[in-house]
Parts: C-alpha cells; structure tokens; sequence
C-alpha cells in the first residue's frame, strides 16, 4: 500500500524492534519531515 501526500497514517500497531511492545504506527512516525517505512515479515525469523 502506497500512501500519497496528506494522506492520513493507518491505524496500525507496529514494534520498533524485537521484544519491544508494540507501538502505534502513528506514534513512531509522530515529527517533521518524511518517513519511508518498509515491512519485512521475516526479518526476526531464526532460519
């Protein structure tokens, strides 16, 4: 899913990194300025 500009940030819980609790994508991405957030499923995968 692409987003366009001032397109509102999906209500969305997201970890910051491994045994983080998650976080509202919304408030990771809170400040000025532009964000490129990629999603990868497996990074924390043991294989």
């Amino acid at each position: 899913m692409t987003l366009g500009r001032g397109d509102a940030v999906p209500d969305a819980r997201v970890w910051r990194a491994p045994g983080e609790q998650p976080v509202s994508l919304r408030d990771a991405l809170a400040g000025d300025g532009f964000a490129l957030v990629c999603f990868y499923p497996f990074d924390w995968s043991p294989t």
